[in-house]
């Protein structure tokens, strides 16, 4: 057994399957296909999708190159003193013209009209510090919008305003996964998964000894079980936790 503290590798469970069904290890590469299937079903694709990167700015138009395993953005932001995220806000009014071009900023401009700006909302949403709510970076109501940001998914940029004052951005995303990584999910889904390559090892196989349609009901239920119980094993209930919590939802009723 392959484990990093309460974690284990998918290459593990594989193995240990081959080695409790007596297969040979020339079934190890279907069953890997199987497996990561698995993670999916079982909502573990996030374990190794989830990414944050650090992406510098081009400053001639303000955009940057989203990575390439890049599939949609959870946050956009950039970092506080204290390793947090603080996210930008979404604008999709920003237009993707000219994008792809070192004047992009002058492109989209039109000093002949108007510049409207939503002057009754604050900058950024605000946020809890830990001993009251404030404006993000103390700016009041009513300022523009600095920092706002789109993506333009057809040419893979995120697009910012002029009034972004960095030279980067913290980008946490879901990447489509490399087949060359070591795969690694949390251990209480080690029988989950087990249960899983044991089901899907034989749903398409003819009913036959080896594969008749009672064993393959009693598999396919057996995984269900197991996923519920690893569900519930995963995210037990803390008091503390559900103590905080509830302090925290009443610093935010009394602040509002």
């Amino acid at each position: 057994m392959s484990q990093t503290r309460n974690y284990i590798t998918l290459d593990s469970i594989i193995n240990d399957y081959i080695d409790e069904s007596e297969q040979s290890v020339h079934k190890y590469a279907k069953l890997y296909n199987i497996a990561v299937r698995g993670m999916e079903k079982l909502g573990l694709d996030f374990f190794y999708k989830i990414r944050s990167v650090k992406i510098p700015i081009d400053t001639t138009n303000y955009t940057a190159e989203l990575p390439n395993d890049y599939i949609s953005y959870t946050k956009i932001g950039v970092l506080n003193s204290v390793g947090e995220i603080i996210p930008l806000k979404f604008n999709n009014k920003m237009t993707y013209y000219a994008d792809q071009q070192p004047d992009r900023l002058a492109l989209t401009q039109d000093d002949t009209l108007a510049t409207w700006y939503q002057t009754d909302l604050p900058l950024w949403f605000n946020y809890w510090d830990g001993y009251g709510f404030q404006n993000i970076y103390g700016l009041p109501s009513g300022s523009p919008f600095v920092g706002s940001f789109n993506i333009d998914d057809a040419n893979g940029v995120v697009l910012l305003n002029q009034y972004f004052n960095y030279t980067y951005i913290m980008i946490e995303y879901l990447s489509s996964g490399n087949p060359e990584e070591t795969f690694r999910v949390p251990i209480q889904f080690r029988e989950a998964m087990m249960s899983w390559l044991s089901w899907r090892d034989i749903a398409s196989m003819p009913s036959t000894r080896k594969g008749n349609l009672g064993d393959k009901r009693d598999r396919k239920q057996e995984f269900y079980n197991q996923r519920r119980l690893a569900n519930a094993q995963f995210k037990p209930l803390y008091l503390m936790q559900a103590y905080e919590l509830n302090l925290d939802n009443q610093r935010m009723t009394v602040k509002a």
